[in-house]
């Protein structure tokens, strides 16, 4: 009996993709991101072979992404569980114009999102193309959006205590930070 594409993928074109744009985000692209690993590019090309025999290691990936600066390969990985990956800010950071800046920049991705509707459905039909797009834009949406909650809650509401029921009083009250 044939096993389920997600089961047989030895190493997913998305994630393959992912990494690659990662790398590209790096300065010095594919010469840069060998030496953040202490490999040559050979050694990278062969590891992003989506049929190849080898594997691109997922701690390789996660260096390249912070060595990057962009979240590509966590996004990626949300895209594929179905869920959203929110970037989190130290609350201390910020402000109210920080938090106010990130509405703004919601409100714009919805925008963008909305035109990318519109262009698509001008000719009464959505492609695959014009529906990766538009998959795009609301992802993006819904991040700014996640984003802006958190920090606003993050910054302006006060813990949560728990009591946890069963234990010592002296131990059965914590914070709960969302």
């Amino acid at each position: 009996m044939g096993k389920p594409e997600w089961q047989v993928e030895r190493q997913p074109a998305w994630l393959v993709t992912a990494i690659k744009k990662t790398i590209t985000e790096l300065p010095g692209g594919y010469a840069e991101a060998a030496d953040w690993l202490g490999v040559t590019e050979n050694a990278l090309f062969n590891r992003l072979r989506v049929d190849g025999d080898q594997i691109f290691p997922f701690g390789w990936a996660m260096v390249l992404q912070n060595a990057s600066g962009k979240k590509l390969i966590a996004d990626a990985v949300s895209r594929q569980s179905h869920s959203v990956n929110v970037p989190l800010t130290e609350a201390e950071e910020v402000d109210n114009g920080d938090i106010n800046q990130r509405l703004l920049e919601a409100l714009e991705q919805i925008s963008a999102y909305s035109l990318e509707v519109r262009k698509s459905i001008e000719d009464g039909v959505i492609d695959n193309e014009e529906r990766n797009r538009i998959e795009d834009q609301l992802y993006l949406s819904i991040v700014k959006l996640q984003e802006h909650s958190t920090l606003l809650y993050r910054v302006f509401c006060q813990p949560e205590k728990v009591n946890a029921p069963g234990c010592s009083p002296e131990r059965s009250v914590r914070d709960v930070t969302p």
